[in-house]
């Protein structure tokens, strides 16, 4: 065998372990956003606005969804926003939205999970809603709970 090849299969063999090793240790971390998955996360219990006489903190904590155009792909653009009639939730390091998520007819379609103080509660997503009869987002708050919005689509 020239040296060629051999320095060839070296390091041929030399990637395939490495790559191994990579795989071996790679771990999926779940995280249950309805359990207190981190620290700093003070409150799992779910809450909805009353919709008569809905007060600031739960106008503050409530989703507003918001539909957009549909592409040509067919997705359409659903904006949630953490807040409602101006009342926008803070950001800070130590009271922040957690996560928000995004439900089609009860089925999950998408997540974002937010560190604390980086980021407003703010998701946008590129969403199929052929056929789709109901949207619900649902966000956490660390301190303030689990809240939850419905829209019906035409």
């Amino acid at each position: 065998m020239d040296r060629r090849k051999a320095l060839k299969i070296g390091a041929l063999g030399a990637l395939a372990a490495a790559t191994t090793l990579s795989a071996s240790e790679y771990k999926e971390e779940k995280t249950d956003v309805y359990g207190k998955y981190r620290e700093g996360i003070k409150n799992r219990e779910k809450y909805k606005k009353d919709s008569k006489n809905p007060t600031k903190g739960q106008l503050k904590h409530t989703p507003d969804i918001k539909i957009g155009p549909k592409d040509t792909n067919g997705y359409t653009l659903v904006e949630i926003t953490l807040g409602q009639e101006g009342i926008i939730h803070p950001s800070t390091d130590n009271h922040w939205i957690d996560f928000i998520e995004l439900n089609a007819d009860g089925k999950l379609v998408a997540r974002t999970l937010f560190e604390p103080g980086k980021a407003m509660g703010y998701a946008a997503y590129k969403v199929k809603l052929d056929g789709v009869k109901k949207l619900t987002a649902v966000a956490g708050c660390n301190i303030h709970g689990i809240w939850e919005n419905t829209i019906t689509l035409k």
